[in-house]
């Protein structure tokens, strides 16, 4: 994000450096399918304070705003980052609001070192999105809870080291409340992973929890209810989204801008044809329009406690980044031909990124979707 702070300008600095050595399209292409998270760079990540960046001091983390964090996301989204980050971020900061003082002790010093991955597992098939929405059942015994259900698509979930599970304690499928949220150690009895490849080739686990049994002290106690947790951290990935789109964006406008002055064609460059200079103006103003949507989604997630009203703002933040997403990906390849498409290039894995952040946590349609009920309810973005 750009920021008129001097530290989020020094941070950004310092991020796109480190990322363009150790995070290069060669490095990219080196990876083979199924390679595990590579803890070497996640310790770097973390003796550099970026996985603590929003954690408190106590908890060996910097106590910087989301602002300071999405900085870094935006240049990760420049380069080819194979580690959860934004992820791992968001589940951090729901163990640091909702975990006992025993857990956090334990595990939040070891995520900001980089010795331990922790991650949220919330998502579930057939739940469009919708965070109430929880079929995983927890089931109280005399000694802990019985978990049982599944979780879809989490990035590297077979590579964390602990999970915050979200089960429901009891309601119907879609209430509000009977929500709760587990700690979860791997290795346990019961707890079954999944691996596949997403569409831009990272790694997506599906979670099965069979009778998985855990102690009465792993369940979680956030205040307000797992729900208000759980969605704070679902507003922290959506601006994360939108701020690796940006750096994305602008990584396959450079390279698009760059192929179109290079690149003859009836002895002159391709940027010197009147539509192709217009094409390249289109894609500018929308990389624009999907900074300054991320720019409003980062502010957006300052807010202590959002309104119903700042949450159908960044529904509409996400729904803007996702059309610049199709828009800018699919343009590209037009103004590039059939090379955007090849392996070689380093455009044809940014244009599967971006197409895998137009849906990822809902696609625009799901998100005007959001926007359109707020307005029906009454709280749309100006109420």
């Amino acid at each position: 994000m750009q920021s008129s702070s001097l530290e989020s300008s020094a941070l950004q600095t310092s991020a796109v450096r480190f990322l363009a050595q150790q995070c290069s399209f060669a490095r990219h292409r080196q990876r083979q399918p199924g390679v595990r998270l590579d803890r070497a760079l996640w310790r770097q990540l973390g003796e550099m304070g970026w996985l603590g960046v929003m954690l408190s001091e106590e908890s060996g983390g910097l106590g910087q705003s989301p602002r300071e964090a999405l900085t870094l996301v935006e240049a990760m989204g420049a380069q080819f980052v194979a580690a959860p980050y934004a992820p791992a971020l968001a589940a951090a900061q729901l163990l640091q609001a909702a975990g006992s003082a025993e857990q956090r002790a334990r595990w939040l010093p070891s995520v900001c070192d980089g010795s331990a991955l922790l991650l949220l597992a919330h998502a579930e098939a057939g739940s469009g999105h919708a965070l109430p929405c929880v079929q995983t059942r927890a089931s109280a015994v005399a000694d802990g809870y019985l978990l049982s259900g599944s979780k879809c698509t989490l990035p590297w979930g077979d590579d964390a080291d602990a999970l915050l599970i979200s089960a429901r304690l009891g309601g119907a499928l879609d209430d509000e409340d009977g929500i709760a949220l587990f700690m979860v150690e791997p290795g346990r009895a019961g707890l079954h992973f999944e691996r596949r490849e997403g569409i831009a080739g990272e790694p997506l686990v599906d979670v099965r929890l069979d009778r998985l049994w855990v102690p009465g002290q792993a369940r979680l106690e956030p205040a307000g209810g797992a729900l208000a947790g759980l969605s704070r951290a679902h507003d922290l990935l959506l601006a994360a989204d939108c701020a690796e789109a940006v750096g994305t964006l602008e990584a396959v406008l450079q390279a698009t801008r760059d192929y179109a002055r290079t690149r003859h064609q009836f002895g002159a460059p391709l940027s010197s044809f009147q539509v192709i200079a217009h094409r390249l103006v289109d894609l500018f103003i929308q990389v624009q329009l999907a900074r300054s949507m991320a720019q409003l989604a980062a502010t957006l997630v300052c807010v202590p406690a959002p309104e119903p009203q700042q949450r159908a703002q960044l529904s509409a933040c996400k729904a803007q980044v996702s059309a610049a997403c199709r828009f800018v990906g699919e343009q590209a390849v037009q103004i590039h031909g059939g090379i955007g498409m090849t392996d070689e290039l380093a455009l044809s894995h940014q244009v599967r990124r971006l197409l895998a952040l137009e849906r990822s946590r809902g696609d625009r349609f799901h998100h005007l979707g959001v926007l359109t009920d707020g307005v029906m309810q009454g709280t749309g973005l100006y109420v």
